[in-house]
């Protein structure tokens, strides 16, 4: 998956991790509504009785999925944001979570992704999942965002106000690319949001030496 790696070994070393492969794939076809046990066996090299060793259900398995995907962002993903000046963080974050229209892999997981938090709205288990990881997305860019103004790289901006505006552009565009089909690109609109909204510009650095 881009520059942290697959999301899964072609072979993963351990049983559960190739159930869990085995149902990212079979949610990628077939959408929740349509995903059973036999078609998840589909996608699992070893004996459908397996699943049913390791897990209750078809729900058991999602959870665990969801919390193997989710933890990956998290442990792989969010460190790439700790290298740099804020400016440079902040924009290999959005790398991270904007994919390239042409990433067969992230389009798949952003699919996943969505069917799963569509069960978050009746399910507190998958919500709290959720909320776990949106939480350490939402601190990511806060942290960035304070040591840019401290550092005087960015404009003094309200911390919240700004991660809340990235946070709801990156979920509603992943949301539109996955249920519309849409790819239309915004990273340049975000590259100029970055420039005249956030970065300090000479006449504020000058002053901010004075």
């Amino acid at each position: 998956m881009d520059k942290r790696g697959p999301l899964f070994a072609d072979e993963p070393e351990d049983t559960k991790t190739e159930i869990l492969k085995a149902t990212f794939d079979a949610l990628a076809e077939h959408g929740y509504a349509n995903l059973t046990i036999d078609r998840i066996s589909q996608h699992f090299s070893k004996s459908e009785g397996l699943v049913f060793y390791h897990y209750d259900g078809k729900d058991d398995v999602l959870l665990d999925l969801l919390d193997y995907l989710l933890n990956r962002v998290v442990q792989v993903g969010m460190p790439v944001a700790d290298d740099g000046d804020p400016e440079t963080r902040l924009r290999i974050l959005l790398d991270q979570v904007i994919p390239g229209p042409d990433e067969r892999e992230i389009r798949d997981y952003e699919t996943v992704l969505t069917e799963l938090r569509m069960q978050a709205a009746q399910d507190e288990a998958f919500r709290a999942c959720f909320n776990q990881s949106q939480d350490v997305f939402r601190e990511t860019i806060r942290e960035i965002l304070r040591d840019g103004i401290e550092s005087g790289d960015f404009r003094d901006v309200d911390p919240e106000l700004v991660t809340g505006f990235l946070v709801t552009l990156v979920s509603g565009l992943t949301f539109e690319r996955v249920t519309t089909g849409a790819s239309r690109s915004i990273r340049s609109e975000l590259d100029s949001y970055i420039e005249y909204r956030l970065l300090a510009d000479a006449d504020d650095a000058d002053s901010g030496d004075a």
